[in-house]
């Protein structure tokens, strides 16, 4: 039998609900504003390729192999059903 913690036992210190409340409100402006997040993302790896390529590269495997072990397996998955 599995155990389940329920969220009203953890008590948080004022800095974590801050913490939470900031991931919140950052993931709702990103949402609320696809563009600017667009625009940049193209900007970031615009400049990591340009002045980092070892890290760009290693930015694009990390992209290939979630594709490859995470993506890809998921669509096959649902073309089957």
């Amino acid at each position: 039998m599995e155990t389940q913690i329920s969220q009203e036992n953890i008590i948080l210190s004022p800095a974590e609900r801050y913490y939470r409340n900031h991931l919140k409100n950052v993931i709702t402006y990103q949402k609320k504003n696809p563009e600017k997040m667009r625009e940049k993302c193209k900007k970031y790896s615009d400049k990591l390729k340009e002045e980092n390529p070892e890290k760009y590269q290693a930015m694009l495997d990390r992209k290939k192999l979630y594709y490859i072990n995470t993506i890809k397996p998921k669509r096959e998955r649902d073309t089957i059903n």
